[in-house]
């Protein structure tokens, strides 16, 4: 069995928004035309608490991976769609002050519409009218597609999203397709996939997610590696090794506001030969390169 730790949806090096695409994306379809239909959802699994997490459980009803030996056919054919659109003049902008109520008539309704209508979100014949289910299901498409939680209601970050140009699309894409050519994934009838933008974790057997997780990966500023790896055992609860700069920067300052945040986070400090040591004996000045080790 093998693992890959894969950007499903590449960081634009001009963005700081990185978006992940679902499974089996849907490509930028031409002016007036909709959206092709998603296949029906498998059995919800536990329900998010939370609306961010929304459309993360959202793509957890799917068994169909995020990250396959078709993802990167699709992205090519996405940025090719995206290139179309480009010619054409790309999508309009919508102003940063722009408001929409469900059945509250706005300035900037049809704008909206016309938005959504360009990227195949929203049908040719929906291109005027208020704010309404119609639009709010479109909405609702175009947050999924772009890893958005999908209420339906345009949020700041949808704004924004619905505000990146067509152009820097293009630039994501393309990004996405140079790492996932560097991969060189042998996809076989079992593998585990971490897709870090979209934070899952995903076993897959004969092309089916047949678990899916939840993981913590990096920020953009400290973010997760990439790596192919035979997975030849699994290690059931194991300890993590805090890499010695995160000891030295994020540990320690946790210990100097709160000196009991190791016990409460149950974590070790051990010393060269995996000793355990008392934490208070411990320098947290962060001054210098840490003589211990941290594991939870």
């Amino acid at each position: 069995m093998m693992l890959a730790a894969a950007p499903a949806f590449a960081q634009s090096p001009n963005s700081a928004v990185t978006a992940p695409l679902p499974a089996k994306p849907l490509p930028a379809a031409p002016a007036g035309a909709a959206s092709p239909a998603r296949a029906a959802p498998a059995k919800p699994a536990a329900a998010a608490s939370t609306p961010e997490s929304r459309s993360a459980a959202a793509l957890a009803l799917s068994h169909e991976p995020t990250y396959d030996e078709g993802t990167a056919q699709r992205i090519r054919e996405a940025a090719l769609s995206y290139s179309a659109l480009a010619v054409r003049g790309g999508w309009p902008a919508i102003p940063a002050e722009a408001k929409f109520a469900s059945g509250v008539a706005g300035p900037h309704d049809d704008l909206l519409r016309r938005r959504l209508l360009i990227s195949g979100d929203l049908a040719a014949d929906k291109a005027s009218g208020p704010y309404d289910d119609v639009v709010a299901e479109a909405v609702r498409r175009f947050q999924m597609r772009h890893g958005l939680a999908a209420t339906g209601t345009v949020t700041p970050r949808t704004l924004a999203a619905l505000n990146v140009p067509v152009q820097q699309r293009i630039k994501q894409l393309e990004a996405s397709l140079e790492r996932l050519a560097n991969m060189n994934f042998p996809f076989g009838p079992r593998y585990v996939v971490v897709n870090i933008p979209a934070t899952f974790a995903e076993a897959v057997e004969n092309d089916t997610v047949v678990r899916r997780y939840r993981v913590i990966v990096g920020k953009t500023e400290k973010p997760s590696p990439t790596l192919t790896a035979d997975i030849t055992n699994v290690n059931l609860n194991p300890t993590w090794t805090v890499p010695s700069s995160i000891a030295k920067t994020e540990i320690s300052a946790h210990m100097r506001k709160d000196p009991g945040y190791l016990t409460r986070m149950h974590m070790d400090v051990l010393d060269a030969h995996d000793a355990p040591i008392d934490p208070g004996s411990v320098d947290w000045s962060g001054a210098r390169t840490p003589n211990f080790t941290v594991r939870q």
